[in-house]
């Protein structure tokens, strides 16, 4: 190792390695060509250049109230876990996400188990989410886990009306269909096409609208191994983060264990800010990777703005404010 010291560095702004572009703990390892943390990245950069970490393994998700609440992003790597209570806008959360990402020029795969194709796209056109330039562009996929556990698939085609007819149209090749939902493999193996197809390895987003619902598929410890299974093969093989939505836990109920989530967004309503009144709530519980604010957090939602952050004093079309709830989360945790 040589004994030259690098003067330049000082403890608030280290070197970074030229080729894992981390910060050089010690005395640098330098050649010809630039200065490294290790032999292996010297040696390593001869042959590739790997991409600036901060370009791929952060998402700043677009969401005012999940961004409020963790502002250095979501660790890419995640799979999150939309815990809430009917009423909490879970849904259109699921939807928001996946219209952020192809704003951001992302793609995006849905794996749709409690609607079918057309529902489920009708839902970004309900927010003013027009997702056909998408569809056309190939940067959505729609896993479609619904279709074929209807008893009459053809009388579902003939009975739809214009507009959803059209859409199943327009979408017919980003519909990915299902035969057997109830066959694991079947499901993951749809996923990972998908995923190919649309070159997502460090860009993108994946969203299951309903735990709930697969459970109701699947049978036995199958919806956990199945978390398991793409959690490993797809957000921390290829950096693309999993959102799946259910309804909040009892004991018995799914996820029957939460700890293979990195991540936990709790959403809720609540009485306890005024007589009569119902306010949606939304905290992280855990997120593996970040720091985040242990509070809650009160939020509306209105089409095409999405959902927002509010106070007790504004609703949709107000002046944008939030409120902090005194009630905080469960501790980050590994």
């Amino acid at each position: 190792m040589s004994d030259q010291r690098w003067t330049e560095r000082t403890a608030e702004y280290p070197l970074e390695c030229e080729h894992c572009h981390y910060p050089i703990p010690g005395e640098p390892v330098a050649s010809d060509d630039g200065r490294y943390c290790s032999v292996a990245c010297r040696e390593a950069a001869n042959d590739t250049t790997l991409p600036d970490p901060q370009a791929y393994k952060r998402v700043v998700t677009g969401i005012e109230p999940i961004d409020s609440l963790v502002p250095n992003g979501i660790p890419a790597d995640s799979f999150l876990l939309l815990s809430g209570d009917e009423g909490t806008r879970r849904a259109e959360l699921g939807i928001e996400l996946v219209w952020r990402a192809l704003e951001r020029g992302e793609p995006a795969v849905v794996v749709s188990l409690a609607n079918p194709p057309t529902a489920t796209l009708e839902r970004f056109y309900q927010n003013g989410w027009n997702v056909l330039p998408a569809l056309e562009n190939d940067r959505l996929r729609i896993i479609d886990c619904y279709t074929h556990r209807l008893g009459d698939r053809d009388g579902f085609s003939a009975q739809r009306t214009e507009w959803p007819t059209f859409l199943g149209e327009a979408a017919s090749d980003a519909i990915v269909e299902v035969r057997d939902p109830s066959d694991r493999s079947e499901v993951t193996h749809s996923l990972a096409g998908a995923l190919d197809d649309l070159e997502m390895s460090e860009t993108g987003l994946v969203t299951i609208d309903s735990l709930d619902e697969l459970e109701r598929v699947f049978q036995d410890r199958q919806v956990h191994e199945f978390v398991e299974e793409i959690r490993a093969t797809v957000c921390k093989a290829r950096f693309v983060p999993i959102v799946a939505a259910a309804s909040r836990a009892d004991e018995d109920d799914i996820p029957e264990a939460e700890y293979v989530f990195d991540g936990i967004i709790d959403l809720q309503l609540t009485d306890q800010r005024a007589p009569n009144t119902r306010h949606k709530q939304l905290a992280i519980r855990k997120l593996i990777g970040a720091q985040f604010l242990p509070q809650w957090i009160q939020y509306d939602h209105e089409p095409a703005r999405g959902l927002f952050a509010s106070s007790p004093n504004t609703g949709p079309g107000t002046q944008q404010g939030y409120e902090v709830g005194a009630e905080p989360s469960q501790p980050d945790r590994p």
